[in-house]
C-alpha cells in the first residue's frame, strides 16, 4: 500500500512540470520558454512584420515594445497555441474591441500553429498575399466565428482552402 501514493503523485508533479505554458497571456504567467517554439515563432513574425503599428496597450511588462506572447488575446494549453484573437479581445470582466495594429504580410510559417482551435485576425491592416500553409490549419474549414480574415487588404490570388472564407477585403492597393 506504501508504494502506491508515490504513483498517484506523478501526474501531479508532471502538471506542475508543464503548466508553465498554459491559460491566457493577459492573466497568467507564462513562461514563453515553456511554449512550443514554433507557434511563439508564428506570433514573433506577427510582431516583426507589423513593426510600429502594433498597439501600445498590449505592452502588459510594461517594457515600451510588444512581445510574442503579448500579442492580442492568446489561450495556451499544454504548451501549445489554441486561440489567438487580434479582434474583439475578451476578458472576464467586459469585451474589449481593437484589431491589436498587425500590418504587414501573414507569416509565412502561420501553417506551424498546428494545435488552434481559434483565429481571428480580422479588421487589421495585414496586407499582401496569404501563405499557401494557412491551408495546413484544421480551423479554415469552420465558420467565421472560429476562423477570420475579414477586412484586411489582402490580395489574390487566394490558397483554394481560402475560397468563399475571405470576406471583404480591400484590395485597392493590390496589383
Amino acid at each position: 500500500m506504501k508504494m502506491i501514493y508515490p504513483l498517484l503523485l506523478i501526474p501531479f508533479f508532471f502538471s506542475l512540470a508543464n503548466g508553465a505554458c498554459d491559460g491566457f497571456n493577459w492573466y497568467h504567467d507564462i513562461d514563453i520558454n515553456d511554449c512550443y517554439f514554433k507557434d511563439i515563432a508564428v506570433l514573433q513574425a506577427f510582431v516583426e512584420n507589423s513593426g510600429d503599428s502594433l498597439l501600445i496597450d498590449m505592452d502588459t511588462n510594461f517594457n515600451g515594445k510588444i512581445e510574442a506572447i503579448e500579442l492580442g488575446w492568446q489561450l495556451w494549453e499544454n504548451g501549445r497555441l489554441t486561440h489567438f484573437i487580434c479582434q474583439e479581445v475578451p476578458s472576464p470582466y467586459y469585451l474589449y474591441e481593437y484589431n491589436c495594429g498587425l500590418s504587414g504580410n501573414i507569416p509565412e510559417n502561420i501553417g506551424d500553429l498546428s494545435a488552434l482551435l481559434k483565429l481571428r485576425i480580422d479588421s487589421n491592416n495585414l496586407k499582401g498575399e496569404i501563405p499557401e500553409s494557412i491551408c495546413e490549419l484544421n480551423i479554415v474549414k469552420h465558420g467565421p466565428y472560429w476562423f477570420n480574415l475579414e477586412n484586411n487588404q489582402l490580395c489574390a490570388p487566394y490558397p483554394n482552402c481560402l475560397v468563399n472564407k475571405l470576406g471583404k477585403q480591400d484590395v485597392k492597393n493590390c496589383k
